[in-house]
């Protein structure tokens, strides 16, 4: 077979393949190995990349409009960061003190008393506080995730990320538990 005969067979394979095909044998045993390659390849460059390759390639794309705004806010609180692990651990903190947020809201508005909120927050908090604990998890799995392999590497970077995140999960929680115990309601 000539070259440009298994160029071709090379680039029809690979066309399939870039449009969401899957690997067909072409007889060609080099083409097969080079498809094979290409199917493996498919999904690279990771977003990131890509979205860094535009930004660099064609400046203030990005910053202009919603979805620069939007960009913008990614870049400030990325899991990468200690903001954004801080910020996550943190919203997971008011998922467990929603309720006592909540009662404490309802209570100063006057819809509801303080026996009310107290019964509320007393029947409810173990379901608020399971809810936030499967949600930390869940962050810490993206984290560890995040790390490299699939298995659970406890590594320095991931135990940092698990403390700022979870100090701001404790600071969090234990304030709005704070709140309600200053208004009397728990």
């Amino acid at each position: 077979m000539t070259d440009e005969a298994r160029s071709a067979k090379l680039n029809t394979s690979i066309e399939n393949i870039v449009a969401g095909g899957d690997f067909a044998a072409t007889g060609e045993p080099e083409v097969d190995v080079l498809s094979r390659l290409a199917l493996g390849l498919r999904g690279f460059p990771a977003h990131r990349f890509k979205t860094g390759l535009r930004a660099e390639l064609v400046p203030g794309l990005e910053a202009r409009g919603l979805s620069g705004l939007l960009a913008r806010l990614r870049a400030a609180v990325a899991f990468d960061r200690g903001t954004g692990l801080a910020v996550a651990g943190g919203g997971c903190g008011l998922a467990a003190g929603a309720c006592c947020v909540g009662g404490t809201v309802v209570n100063l508005l006057g819809f509801a008393s303080a026996a009310a909120v107290g019964a509320f927050i007393e029947t409810w908090l173990p379901y608020f506080f399971s809810l936030s604990l499967v949600m930390m998890a869940v962050l810490l799995f993206f984290v560890l995730r995040r790390e490299g392999s699939g298995r659970v590497m406890l590594t320095r970077s991931a135990l940092r990320s698990g403390a700022v995140a979870g100090s701001a999960y404790g600071v969090v929680f234990a304030a709005t538990m704070a709140l309600s115990m200053a208004m009397g309601l728990y």
